[in-house]
C-alpha cells in the first residue's frame, strides 16, 4: 500500500508526524480525502475531526480547531 507523511503542527508543538495510508481533513467547503500521490493542494480547514489510517489499517482521530493544510510531494502538513 502506498503511504505518505502526515504532519500536524500546533502553535506550540508537533501533534503528530506519522506515515499514513490515507487521511480525511475537515475542509471549509467539505471533507477532503487524501491518499498517496494526491495533486498539490492548499486548503483552509474548519474546526473538526481529522481522521487518518496508518499502514496497518488502524484508524486515528485528532480534533483540530481549524487552520490550513498543504499537500505536496507525498507530504501533508496541517497547521
Amino acid at each position: 500500500m502506498a503511504t505518505f507523511q502526515l504532519s500536524i503542527v500546533g502553535p506550540d508543538r508537533a501533534v503528530a508526524d506519522e506515515t499514513v495510508a490515507s487521511a480525511v481533513l475537515p475542509g471549509r467547503e467539505g471533507y477532503i480525502g487524501i491518499m498517496a500521490g494526491h495533486v498539490p493542494l492548499i486548503a483552509a480547514l474548519k474546526p473538526g475531526v481529522l481522521e487518518y489510517n496508518d499502514p496497518a489499517g488502524l484508524r486515528h482521530h485528532v480534533y483540530i480547531g481549524g487552520g490550513f493544510a498543504e499537500v505536496r510531494d507525498n507530504r501533508v502538513i496541517v497547521l
